[in-house]
C-alpha cells in the first residue's frame, strides 16, 4: 500500500502544478543551495582540520619525547622503554631544535634549525611527499652538510637546490654566561619542501644531527626523539601513556598538543556554522511547504476523489509528506552535485589566488576533505526539515471532506 501511495505521491508531484507552477522551483533552488552550502562549508572544515594533522605528523612526527634535562643520556634505552611501554611504536629519530640566524647574499632571517637522524629520519616523518624541489636524502656526499628548507625561506632568500648558506649560532661563553660567541655553519641546500604550516616554510631548515650538534657546539646532546607509531589517530592515547611510563624527566606531547587550539577552535565551530548555514534549509523547506499548501488548495477535487474510492485520512497525510520528502531528496541530489563542484572551484582558486592567508589561519592551503559522516548529517537533517515541514500542509488535505472537494469544484 505504502509502495502505491509513493508511486502516486511521485506522480502528482512531476505535474505541471506542483514541481513545476509557482514557488516551487525557487524553493526547490534555495534546498539546492542550502544543501551546497552544508558541504561547501563542512568540507573546508574537515580540510582545515585534516590538512594541519597531517602537516603536524608528517613534520613533527606523531608524538615528540622532549628531554626536561641538558645532559646526554642513551637514547637507544629511551627507545626500548618506549618500546616496551608501546608496541604499536614504529620507529623513532633523535632531534634537536635550535634557534639561529640564516645569512645569505646580504639578506638575513630568524630561522629554526632542526637536526635529525639521516638514516632514520624518513622512517618516522614523511617529508618525500612534500619536496617541491631537489630531494630529502642528507646522507648524499657534499663538502658541506645538506639541508632541507620551506618554500617560503627558500623564496625569501633566493635558494635554490645546490646553493649555499651560512647559519649563525649565539653560543653562551663557558666563562660568563652573560657573554655570546658567535658560531658559524655553511649548508647546503638538498631540498624544498612545502612544510603545511606558514611559520614552518618560513624559517624551519632540516639537517643532519651531528652538523647541528656542531655548529651550536654542544656535544652530543640532543633536545629528545620523534615518534611515530602505526596509526596517527592512536597517538594521542599513547602519549599520554608514555608521559605516565617515562615520568618528570620526560615531556611528551603528539601532534594535537602542539596546535591545540586551532583543533579547538575546529571542533567548537564546526556544529555553529552548521547551524547557522541549515537555517538557508529551513527558510527553502518552510518555503516547500508553503508550495505544498497551494497545492492542497488546487488538489481539492483530487483528493476528495482519492477520498470517495477509499483512501483514509491518513493515506492523504502519507502522499503529500512523500512529496516533501521527494522534494527533500531532489534538493539533496543537485545540492550534493553543486556542493562538490564548490568543492573543486574552492580547490581551484586557492591554489590560483591564494585564497587562505598563511600568516592568519597559519596554513596557506586547504585540501578539501569531504567526511562520510558530514554528508550523513546534512542527509538526515535535510529529509527531516523537510519532513516536518510537509506535515501542516499534509494534515490540511487529510482533514478535507470529499463533499467539501467537490463542493469547491
Amino acid at each position: 500500500m505504502n509502495k502505491s501511495l509513493a508511486w502516486l505521491s511521485w506522480r502528482l508531484l512531476l505535474s505541471r502544478s506542483t514541481l513545476f507552477g509557482g514557488s516551487a522551483p525557487l524553493s526547490l533552488l534555495g534546498l539546492v543551495l542550502g544543501v551546497a552550502a552544508l558541504v561547501a562549508s563542512m568540507a573546508v572544515m574537515s580540510g582545515f582540520e585534516t590538512t594541519l594533522k597531517n602537516a603536524m605528523a608528517d613534520v613533527s612526527g606523531h608524538a615528540q619525547v622532549v628531554k626536561r634535562s641538558r645532559f646526554p643520556d642513551d637514547w637507544q634505552k629511551l627507545e626500548e622503554r618506549i618500546k616496551k611501554a608501546e608496541p604499536t611504536l614504529e620507529s623513532s629519530s633523535r632531534f634537536v631544535f635550535i634557534e639561529a640566524v640564516l645569512a645569505h647574499h646580504g639578506h638575513i632571517s630568524g630561522v629554526l634549525l632542526q637536526g635529525v637522524d639521516p638514516d632514520r629520519v624518513n622512517k618516522v616523518l614523511n617529508f618525500r611527499s612534500r619536496t617541491m624541489a631537489g630531494s630529502t636524502d642528507l646522507t648524499g656526499e657534499s663538502e658541506v652538510p645538506l639541508a632541507l628548507i620551506g618554500k617560503g625561506l627558500a623564496a625569501k632568500m633566493s635558494l635554490q637546490p645546490g646553493d649555499r648558506f651560512r647559519v649563525v649560532v649565539p653560543v653562551a661563553d663557558a666563562v660568563d654566561p652573560s657573554k655570546f660567541q658567535r658560531r658559524v655553519g655553511e649548508f647546503q641546500v638538498q631540498g624544498i619542501l612545502d612544510l603545511g604550516k606558514y611559520e614552518w616554510n618560513e624559517r624551519f631548515i632540516v639537517t643532519d644531527l651531528k652538523a647541528a650538534q656542531k655548529v651550536a657546539d654542544i656535544g652530543d646532546r640532543y633536545s629528545g626523539l620523534l615518534l611515530k607509531f602505526q596509526d596517527v589517530d592512536y597517538a594521542r592515547k599513547a602519549a599520554l601513556n608514555l608521559s605516565g611510563v617515562l615520568g618528570t624527566p620526560y615531556w611528551v606531547r603528539d601532534w594535537h598538543d602542539s596546535n591545540e587550539n586551532l583543533f579547538e577552535a575546529v571542533r567548537v565551530e564546526r556544529p555553529g556554522i552548521f547551524m547557522v548555514v541549515l537555517i538557508i534549509t529551513f527558510v527553502a523547506a518552510f518555503n516547500i511547504s508553503a508550495t505544498l499548501f497551494v497545492s492542497v488548495v488546487r488538489r481539492y477535487k483530487d483528493i476528495a476523489i482519492l477520498k470517495t474510492v477509499g483512501l483514509s485520512r491518513k493515506d492523504i497525510i502519507r502522499i503529500f509528506a512523500f512529496q516533501g520528502v521527494f522534494m527533500g531528496a531532489i534538493g539533496l541530489f543537485f545540492g550534493f552535485i553543486l556542493g562538490f563542484i564548490l568543492c573543486l572551484m574552492f580547490s581551484f582558486f586557492q591554489s590560483r589566488l591564494g585564497l587562505i592567508s598563511g600568516e592568519v589561519y597559519r596554513i596557506d592551503g586547504i585540501t578539501v576533505n569531504i567526511r562520510f559522516i558530514d554528508c550523513i548529517a546534512i542527509v538526515i537533517a535535510t529529509l527531516l526539515i523537510c519532513f516536518i515541514a510537509t506535515l501542516a500542509p499534509a494534515r490540511r488535505g487529510g482533514n478535507l471532506s470529499p463533499m467539501e472537494g467537490l463542493r469547491n469544484e
